[in-house]
């Protein structure tokens, strides 16, 4: 029985949700790590027993590098079911590929990411599964979300990070795209170093997209940007071809592609933006941040590719703060452009938040209940990819690197 199990049993029991049982476990398991660290084991009459187990060095790849480094030897809660728990799982088998002799007990974490220290990812670590809070959707191709906004400041990076996290904490397949001309930051506010980014597949054509990814906090994964980027319109056809199939992986590798464009209205945040299945634009209340998010509206509108167009409003006070600016912009949408985006939510101001990022931890990992936590894990629900979204049939030139490497091919104007 792993974490993912526990949920399920719990949610289940309890008669609630999977996210509502996960916060409880998270809650419940800190509670037994404090005990832990002050004995050897703690016993649960009828549900179980905790203790510490010595997980032992392993030896894993480094995504930067490609070097084979070793992780030391590290201590893990271990839980031993006791029989009411044993009895609610009769009959289910939890432990697919494990022989009989080794099912007394398991690995609380055996399902989580490799527990470092650092902000640093070490690499995939052989035998890890990870967690599966939700029935995975049987995918055929990825959706691909743009994010963007009208101009910068309103914290579009930050809001990347934290969907992407929450769509991972649903056992999603993330990654991210960080496609933030001159200021691509998605990899400094999570605290990862990075030995290559986009540029380098530019000018290194011995190097693999799977050598550029690090990986992120929750499994997510994280294609760094860089200002090569702005070079792709300029590059000829066959270079061009080159640089965007080695993207291609993404297609059978991701469930969701998060892409950080640019602000403003540039040709690159546009391109972007057109090819992917959705555009969720960032705003902040500040009546510069309302217009200029209407420009790039106003622009994606009047292009003959139009994804769905989707508002969040970041920084906002209260409920009703949110709710007053997404009316105000929708008169104006509707007046002028025949349009009224759907908002699909908003991000309350938090001391939580500024602190999250001081110390390069995204808030739903820092502080899962904080109110703007809260805000990010309702927005993900909604950007959750359909079972119609990831199955419908689409040509090579419709889908999402076709319609990039036409964008990109196009002659400028």
């Amino acid at each position: 029985m792993n974490r993912s199990d526990i949920i399920i049993l719990t949610a289940e029991k309890a008669n609630i949700a999977k996210n509502d049982a996960k916060k409880i476990l998270d809650a419940f398991l800190e509670s037994i790590e404090n005990e832990l660290a002050s004995g050897d084991k703690v016993t649960l009459k009828g549900f179980g027993t905790f203790e510490t187990r010595k997980r032992a060095a392993r030896k894993v790849r480094n995504p930067q590098s490609s070097e084979i480094i070793t992780i030391p030897p590290t201590t893990v809660p271990f839980f031993k079911p006791g029989k009411a728990i044993r009895e609610m799982v009769e009959g289910i088998n939890i432990y697919p590929d494990i022989p009989e002799t080794e099912k007394s007990g398991t690995d609380i974490y055996s399902d989580e990411k490799d527990l470092l220290t650092d902000n640093q990812s070490a690499g995939e670590t052989e035998g890890i599964e990870h967690p599966n809070d939700i029935a995975s959707v049987s995918t055929s191709k990825p959706k691909v979300i743009a994010v963007t906004s009208g101009k910068g400041g309103t914290g579009k990076t930050n809001f990347v990070i934290n969907t992407a996290i929450a769509l991972a904490q649903k056992g999603l397949r993330v990654y991210v795209i960080d496609a933030d001309l001159g200021t691509a930051n998605v990899d400094i506010l999570l605290g990862l170093q990075c030995r290559h980014t986009i540029n380098s597949l530019i000018d290194n054509p011995d190097l693999t997209l799977m050598d550029i990814t690090v990986e992120g906090p929750e499994g997510i994964k994280i294609v760094p940007g860089g200002s090569g980027l702005q070079t792709l319109a300029e590059l000829p056809s066959e270079e061009l071809a080159r640089i965007i199939g080695m993207l291609k992986p993404l297609e059978e590798l991701a469930d969701v592609i998060l892409i950080d464009t640019g602000s403003g209205i540039s040709r690159n945040v546009v391109d972007f933006a057109l090819a992917s299945d959705e555009i969720v634009v960032v705003i902040t209340p500040e009546p510069h941040s309302i217009s200029d998010a209407y420009a790039i509206i106003k622009v994606l509108n009047g292009k003959e590719m139009k994804p769905p167009i989707k508002l969040v409003f970041n920084l906002v006070e209260s409920n009703l703060e949110a709710r007053q600016v997404s009316m105000r912009l929708h008169e104006v949408t509707e007046r002028f452009l025949n349009l009224v985006p759907e908002t699909i939510g908003h991000i309350v101001k938090d001391d939580n938040l500024v602190r999250s990022v001081k110390q390069f931890k995204p808030i739903v990992l820092y502080n899962p209940l904080a109110p703007s936590s809260r805000c990010f894990i309702s927005i993900a629900d909604k950007l959750l990819p359909t079972e119609e979204e990831v199955k419908s049939p689409e040509s090579k030139e419709r889908g999402f690197l076709g319609k990039l490497r036409n964008l990109f091919s196009r002659a400028a104007v």
